[in-house]
């Protein structure tokens, strides 16, 4: 989220350089407009019409969470009950201060260091979309092994359709307790991803689909150990 606000401010401030040297004679439009082209993506987010989710609740027990570092969406619900698993350690860095009492992990979700049925239920919210299918389908036959027998696999993710850039999607995240807000966005360059994406391999690593909620522009699955 950081780099995302990042690059709009830079955006910005380019956009507003560009109109000072043009009324001093000063603007190179290949040189600028090279410049604009790396941060011009994120002018979505300016456009793009945010989400509205609100999260009823999430799994009780404990809890494996998949790709929740940065927001740790997760993280903040659950707190003591929920591992972050990220393999990104930046991202872990922004979001532990966020719930301090989970466990943040520094790991390879296609391959998890714990036993088989070490966890009561997993989640992923919204970042299945950063995985490729193929790597996405070894997160599920892994996140399968760790989860207890009637284990659920709550996921939360968006809908990708040919994508030829940076997809981006603004969120406006509701807490089980409705007394916080979190307003976030998440960035993938990912060309395709689908309800029907995720189900197909959740079925192909023996997961059970149960609960489906189909959004204009995200989805909603439970999915059981069976």
């Amino acid at each position: 989220m950081e780099l995302l606000l990042s690059a709009i401010s830079k955006t910005m401030d380019y956009i507003i350089a560009i109109n000072r040297e043009n009324t001093t004679n000063k603007y190179n439009p290949n040189g600028d407009l090279i410049r604009m082209k790396k941060y011009m993506p994120y002018l979505k987010l300016l456009f793009t019409r945010g989400q509205k989710i609100t999260i009823e609740a999430i799994p009780n027990g404990s809890i494996i969470d998949i790709g929740g570092g940065g927001e740790g969406v997760i993280a903040q619900i659950g707190q003591v009950n929920v591992t972050v698993i990220d393999k990104h350690q930046e991202e872990i860095n922004e979001a532990r201060s966020k719930a301090p009492t989970s466990k943040w992990v520094l790991a390879d979700a296609t391959s998890l260091e714990y036993d088989t049925g070490y966890f009561d239920n997993a989640t992923a919210f919204f970042s299945g979309m950063y995985m490729s299918i193929e790597t996405f389908n070894k997160v599920c036959k892994e996140v399968y092994r760790v989860l207890k027998n009637n284990g659920e696999f709550w996921i939360w993710d968006a809908k990708i359709v040919d994508n030829n850039g940076l997809f981006i999607i603004r969120l406006s995240i509701t807490l089980p307790d409705r007394k916080k807000k979190i307003r976030t966005a998440y960035g993938s360059r990912i060309k395709t991803r689908s309800l029907s994406d995720i189900k197909h391999e959740l079925k192909n690593a023996n997961f059970q689909v149960e609960v489906q909620e189909n959004n204009p522009k995200w989805f909603f699955l439970k999915a059981k150990k069976i």
